[in-house]
């Protein structure tokens, strides 16, 4: 298993290596844009609105595995811990603000105030 995701890191250093060089953006807008790439397209998989706890921890658990392959001397100068924590920070910032703003400005509603509509009158019973 181990060997598995070694050899899954280092192929994704190379295409993120790839990635950095034929987008032409540098290595902390990648995060950012990567990041809220990957909130939005876990909120459309898993059906949930982009401030959900669970599309947060995809982006959280993506990033971790991106500071692992780095940490690994897979992509070069990524390989110390400071490096990590800049990218982790850079990372999760927005995803961060999109979870509390959402949850604080658009509560969910809860299902005990939400009343269900009674029958139409007009429909054969």
């Amino acid at each position: 298993m181990q060997d598995r995701v070694q050899l899954l890191a280092e192929h994704w250093v190379s295409y993120k290596t790839w990635l950095i060089e034929t987008v032409g953006l540098t290595n902390d807008a990648m995060h950012v844009h990567g990041a809220l790439l990957i909130l939005c397209v876990s909120a459309l998989v898993l059906r949930r609105r982009p401030d959900s706890p669970w599309c947060w921890l995809i982006v959280f658990v993506a990033q971790l595995f991106n500071e692992y392959a780095d940490l690994r001397g897979a992509a070069p100068g990524e390989a110390v811990m400071d490096a990590a924590l800049h990218d982790i920070y850079n990372t999760m910032f927005w995803p961060t603000v999109i979870l509390i703003l959402g949850r604080l400005l658009y509560p969910r509603q809860k299902a005990d105030l939400v009343r269900p509509t009674a029958p139409s009158s007009d429909l054969p019973q």
